[in-house]
């Protein structure tokens, strides 16, 4: 099952990197909503448009629900992957966001974070850095795997871009 749950997090990640939001929404809870309903299409499609062939033609029975588990992610894929959104992230969502994340690698094996709309580099870049560097085996938090992708406004309303991830979201130059 595990080798499952990794392909199923790597596929979650990869259509995290495509997506685009449609406008810049004035609550957290109307990107999770798209968010939800774009994974749920992509990932249950019956054809082969936007990932069809690295899913294999679609017709999975992947469950994709909102505000879900013990600690509540925003999106979560199978049980397994649990998506903590963050609307316009900003210094002072920094410590919010840290406490989030290590609540959920106590609730699921991959973890992704996902800012549409940043104002706070930095601060991102940070908390990134904690999650994903030097990361040895170990329990709890140590065998959680994290990804960090952001959503840039301006990109925001665009076509979903399915060319491929290099693993910074919609950040140019990487």
């Amino acid at each position: 099952m595990f080798g499952q749950d990794s392909q199923t997090y790597q596929t979650v990640v990869d259509l995290l990197e495509a997506w685009r939001p449609s406008q810049d929404y004035g609550h957290e809870s109307k990107f999770q909503q798209e968010l939800s309903e774009y994974l749920d299409e992509q990932l249950n499609s019956q054809t082969n448009s936007g990932f069809g062939d690295m899913l294999g033609g679609g017709g999975s029975n992947y469950v994709v629900n909102r505000e879900r588990g013990n600690s509540r992610g925003d999106v979560v894929v199978n049980d397994t992957v649990g998506v903590e959104m963050k609307r316009h992230f900003s210094n002072s969502q920094k410590k919010k966001l840290r406490g989030q994340l290590e609540d959920y690698a106590d609730n699921y094996p991959y973890v992704i974070a996902l800012a549409c709309g940043i104002d706070d580099m930095d601060g991102w870049r940070e908390l990134e850095n904690k999650f994903t560097k030097n990361r040895g085996p170990g329990i709890g938090m140590n065998q959680t795997k994290f990804s960090f992708i952001v959503k840039r406004r301006e990109n925001f309303g665009e076509p979903h871009n399915f060319g491929g991830g290099s693993g910074f979201g919609d950040i140019p130059g990487f």
